[in-house]
């Protein structure tokens, strides 16, 4: 009696640890196992996305249980950061998840010392006068262009940032709408000159980090609070004149220069 005791205790307990293996192989990466794969000795940090899924790729043919995270690692400079934004890639074996790799979506910096006016002026220097002059529509110079409110710092690489200024110009508006508006169009024989506030996203470019700033590119789209990406102008005022002194109106002629 005792001796079918001892073998049903022993066959529970081998059963008991069966079901949880079986478990523990079926189970889905914890947050921490996940973290650990992430972690190097350079990771300040790891952020774990939303849960887990499972899809079959198309590219390496096989099933695969992905993650999104960000992680902040530390650069040689003090203080400065690069943050890498990606997913973990786990195959999926019989149940079994094993750690395959990672896939970098982006990746910026934190933490570096953003240009200077001074520095930002020198650097437009370099630039075209049709990055700003909206296809010869400006009419005259700038009014003013300055850093916007929110400029939006994102470093590329170490020697490549972009950030959002704000400007104030004079154009000619031959038929459209603006950021938020409705449409419109002058009247026959009339041509609209309209006065805007405009935000441009200007990217400037350098060799290495003791070199001045010299390549830039300036887009008129910017990301909009409802997550899109597009041009943002804003009607300050309009007025039409007539066809023939539109077309005799100076246009823009020169680089414009931040004021702030």
């Amino acid at each position: 009696m005792k001796n079918k005791q001892l073998i049903f205790c022993i066959l529970s307990l081998a059963l008991a640890f069966l079901i949880l293996s079986v478990a523990e192989s079926f189970a889905q990466p914890t947050d921490a196992q996940l973290k650990k794969v992430l972690t190097s000795p350079k990771t300040a940090s790891v952020t774990l996305g939303g849960p887990g899924r499972i899809d079959w790729s198309k590219t390496y043919k096989k099933y695969m249980w992905t993650r999104n995270f960000t992680a902040k690692l530390k650069t040689d400079a003090p203080g400065e950061f690069l943050i890498v934004k990606g997913y973990a890639a786990y195959d999926v074996m019989g149940g079994r998840y094993v750690f395959w790799r990672t896939f970098t979506s982006s990746n910026n910096y934190e933490g570096k010392k953003n240009p200077t006016v001074a520095e930002i002026n020198q650097a437009l220097q370099t630039a075209e006068l049709m990055d700003f002059n909206y296809n010869g529509k400006v009419i005259g110079e700038y009014e003013s262009i300055k850093i916007a409110p929110d400029p939006d710092w994102e470093w590329h690489t170490q020697d490549s940032v972009s950030f959002n200024v704000v400007a104030v110009f004079r154009i000619h508006n031959s038929g459209g709408r603006y950021y938020g508006a409705t449409w419109y169009k002058a009247p026959a024989g009339f041509e609209e000159i309209d006065r805007v506030e405009a935000f441009q996203r200007i990217r400037l470019y350098r060799d290495a980090g003791n070199q001045p700033w010299r390549g830039v590119h300036v887009s008129d789209r910017i990301p909009t609070s409802d997550g899109r990406i597009a041009e943002k102008i804003k009607l300050l005022e309009s007025k039409n004149y007539p066809e023939r002194e539109v077309s005799q109106m100076a246009r823009m002629s020169k680089i414009p220069q931040l004021t702030q």
